[in-house]
């Protein structure tokens, strides 16, 4: 991990020097852009810094060790979910579940984390589980802002999103719990943060930690305004029926995979690689 945040610090270093953006990593693979004006990086001064506890990534099973076997999964999975993204026009997607517990928040972040390295991308994971958010926990953010006040009207959007020290990533964390998460995501708040997000911000794919599915009803208020949804289930933990009713709900969703979480090492594809 040593390793990793010296390549980060670096990487922000030739950035200021040759005028690009510090989060952009200069040894990450190439994806096109789908036009030039995503490649414009944003003033370093416009979003506040916030630095990781990568001592507690390892707890939190969040992955920043390029030697980890796991991470792999997650590079097949960012792959996968860019190409049916970019295939279908779609810049938006829920990471949800049926129930809590089955690691969705722990997939969000990672699949960020996997997509940041991609230059041209410019993800943004926004922390939308209003019961038990989680990401700036996970994260090991200090005293991080709240996206919650945003929706208060409390502070802009700017206020609330950080540049965390992850390569090339914005999140907007949030630490409060309120009971008026679907009335918040019906608002014109939500459409205003998700214009910002893809022009202003030039995000390719934004991601939304979500609440559990079958838990409260602010994912599926929310479910209307997101292009498509990631499902993750829990190896021995999820139910049939908690899925079947998953199923029921997202109907009429945009469904682009679902993640099996939480499964052994021994079951694991080409654990050779």
């Amino acid at each position: 991990m040593d390793r990793i945040r010296q390549a980060v610090t670096r990487a922000r270093s030739g950035a200021k020097q040759a005028g690009l953006s510090p989060a952009i990593r200069p040894d990450s693979p190439q994806l096109a852009p789908r036009n030039n004006a995503q490649n414009h990086p944003l003033p370093e001064s416009r979003f506040a810094t916030a630095e990781c506890n990568f001592d507690r990534f390892s707890a939190h099973r969040i992955i920043s060790n390029e030697q980890d076997p796991v991470l792999n999964a997650y590079r097949v999975l960012r792959t996968r979910v860019l190409q049916k993204m970019d295939a279908a026009g779609w810049k938006t997607i829920a990471v949800v579940s049926p129930g809590a517990g089955a690691g969705k928040t722990v997939t969000a972040i990672n699949l960020a984390i996997a997509i940041g390295a991609k230059t041209g991308v410019h993800p943004v994971l926004a922390d939308l589980d209003f019961y038990r958010p989680s990401v700036a926990r996970y994260l090991g953010f200090r005293e991080p802002p709240s996206l919650l006040d945003y929706f208060e009207g409390k502070r802009s959007l700017d206020e609330v999103t950080v540049r965390p020290d992850l390569g090339d990533l914005l999140v907007m964390p949030n630490e409060r719990v309120t009971r008026r998460g679907a009335e918040f995501l019906t608002s014109e708040r939500t459409d205003q943060l998700i214009h910002t997000a893809t022009t202003d911000y030039h995000s390719r794919t934004v991601i939304f930690d979500m609440s559990p599915l079958l838990g409260c009803d602010d994912t599926l208020a929310f479910l209307p305004k997101v292009d498509c949804v990631l499902l993750v289930a829990a190896s021995g933990q999820t139910r049939v029926s908690e899925l079947k009713e998953a199923k029921r709900i997202l109907a009429k969703t945009n469904v682009i995979g679902t993640v099996l979480n939480k499964s052994p090492r021994a079951f694991m594809a080409n654990p050779y690689y």
